[in-house]
């Protein structure tokens, strides 16, 4: 059994570049919302001034379009601010921090760029990695808790290589394994994903937690990438149940 080390590329490395992660900022974002603020805020901020010229917030509520304008002004984002969203808010807010995507290459090139640190990136995309949105919203929660770039990048890049295993009947297997068998989890119908989040979970644990017990020869580092595996995978295990106890007491 061949073992590799190589980490599972995917989309939550961003094409933009971006920035080490902000510490939260002690006082809450949300609190300056409730203070004095320019209601024009059209002349501030590049990015701002770019989305104005395709009416990008038009469809928002005034409420979201307030909060997000006050957010992207400045040409950044910061974990403050991201921790000031809900989560449907935060949802929406992946469609508004990046150009739109129906513009021409050119127009794309030429937009300006919002500095977002890596986690908030991880976060947002987190929000449409399946069509459940329980899920996504644990992937969301563990984004946030897991602090290492590097690492929650390897979580969330296992997380997608295993769902797509599922979703195209394949054997479910780390990704350090070498020649796991997949499909392009890029190019799956979102809409027609029939995953049982549930036994997903149940399973891709149970398969790393037999890996750890039987190990080919006490491999040490065989177990180590099986045990860093498992344990994102028990974060996000532990906020998909606390999401689930809050929707039945909601």
């Amino acid at each position: 059994m061949q073992v590799t080390n190589n980490t599972y590329t995917n989309y939550y490395n961003q094409t933009n570049n971006t920035t080490k992660v902000e510490k939260t900022e002690e006082s809450s974002f949300a609190s300056m919302l409730t203070g004095s603020q320019k209601e024009d805020v059209d002349e501030q901020g590049r990015f701002l001034q770019y989305m104005d010229k395709y009416n990008a917030f038009d469809s928002l509520s005034q409420a979201d379009r307030k909060v997000f304008r006050e957010i992207l002004k400045d040409d950044k984002v910061t974990m403050a601010e991201i921790d000031s969203l809900s989560y449907n808010q935060a949802e929406m807010f992946l469609d508004y921090v990046y150009p739109p995507t129906n513009l021409s290459k050119e127009e794309f090139n030429n937009a300006p760029i919002v500095n977002t640190p890596t986690q908030a990136n991880h976060m947002l995309f987190a929000t449409r990695t399946t069509n459940d949105k329980t899920f996504n919203e644990a992937l969301y929660r563990a984004s946030r808790e897991i602090d290492d770039d590097s690492y929650r990048s390897k979580i969330l890049g296992q997380v997608q290589m295993n769902i797509a295993q599922v979703h195209f009947g394949y054997e479910l297997k780390a990704s350090f394994y070498a020649g796991v068998e997949t499909e392009n989890q890029w190019n799956w119908d979102y809409n027609n994903m029939n995953i049982n989040f549930d036994n997903f979970l149940t399973n891709v644990i149970s398969m790393h937690e037999n890996e750890i017990e039987n190990p080919p020869n006490n491999d040490p580092d065989f177990i180590k990438q099986h045990q860093e595996r498992l344990d994102g995978y028990n974060i996000i295990l532990k906020h998909y149940n606390d999401i689930k106890k809050e929707s039945i007491y909601a």
